[in-house]
This record gives C-alpha cells, structure tokens and sequence, in this order.
C-alpha cells in the first residue's frame, strides 16, 4: 500500500511542491538492501518502509540547490539524533544536498524492540548557497514506521511545519557545533 503527501513551498521568491511517498518494502533485494547489509535476510527487513520525497521548483539555477536534514526519534529507547549517511558524517548534518535533490530512505532494523522509529524531514536551504554552514528549513514531513509483536507497520507521511524545527535545535547544535540551525 502506498502512502502519500504533497507538501508545498516557497523560497527565493518561487513556488515548489514536495511529493513523498512511503510504502513497504516488499522486496528487499531489488531495494538494494544487500548492498548494506551482508548475509541479507530479506524476510527480517520485509515491511520496513522505503520513503521517496521529489521536488517541483519553478526556481532555476543555484535557487534549486536545497538540502535534506533527518531527525530519528525512537520512542523504546529514547533516542533523538541526526540521521546522516556514515561516511558524511563527519561533514555536517545534511543527508543530501544539491540541486533539486531526491530524498530516499529505505530504514530497515528488524533487531528494534517493539516501539516507534519516527523521521522529521525537512527540506532546507543554505541562504548563500555554499559559502557559511548556516541551514534554514522551508519544508517539513514525518513519516516512520512502528514496530508491534516483533513487526514493521509503516506509519504515514504527515506534513509538518517547518518551524518545528526548533524542536530539534538542541540535537542539532549539539550534534554539529559548528553549524548555525536558523529560524
């Protein structure tokens, strides 16, 4: 079943619209599960969501270069970080960056005890584009999934206020220093 939410938007003086889709992975083999997980046992990461967010921008240009930034909340241990690919890690708090950037996520944690794994998307832009490590959100969604009885239910994807950003502003900081978290 697939499960979807436009989120609209604006910035630089254009409109744009974010389409996310969430829905189970039916097949983790063809999800590429493989390439990050040695000895794949597809049935354990079955039903874990997959998450593709495309932009619509009717900016051109370095007005289309924007970025993604992921909070993981986990609601049976406690948990908040920045959800960031490993090997960037190290860089900053942006899990893509570029022009008109694709968002995709495929989480897959079938060791989760029962509990909640809950992701707060936000599209963002750096106001001079490349030359300070200052972010501003312009867009927001959640989406995760639940885990009951040893069991992945995709939660749907919700939009959300990018002002819910401060929520995160301690995380952020916390985690990345060095960055400013605007707005």
């Amino acid at each position: 079943m697939r499960r979807e939410v436009s989120v609209p938007f604006e910035v630089r003086g254009e409109r744009g619209l974010i389409n996310v889709r969430v829905q189970p992975n039916d097949d983790p083999w063809a999800s590429g599960h493989r390439l990050v997980v040695p000895g794949l046992d597809a049935e354990a990461f079955r039903g874990f969501p997959i998450c593709l967010a495309t932009l619509r921008y009717y900016g051109q240009g370095l007005n289309a270069v924007m970025g993604w930034v992921q909070v993981i909340t986990r609601s049976f241990d406690g948990d908040v970080s920045v959800d960031v690919l490993p090997f960037l890690a190290e860089a900053g708090p942006l899990y893509a960056y570029g022009y008109l950037p694709t968002f995709f996520d495929a989480p897959g944690n079938p060791g989760h005890p029962d509990g909640e794994w809950r992701a707060d998307t936000f599209l963002v832009i750096a106001p001079d584009v490349i030359h300070t490590r200052a972010l501003e959100p312009i867009a927001a969604f959640t989406w995760g999934y639940r885990i009951v009885g040893g069991h992945p239910d995709t939660l749907d994807p919700v939009r959300r206020d990018p002002t819910d950003w401060a929520g995160h502003h301690d995380v952020l900081s916390t985690a990345y220093p060095a960055w400013k978290f605007l707005r």
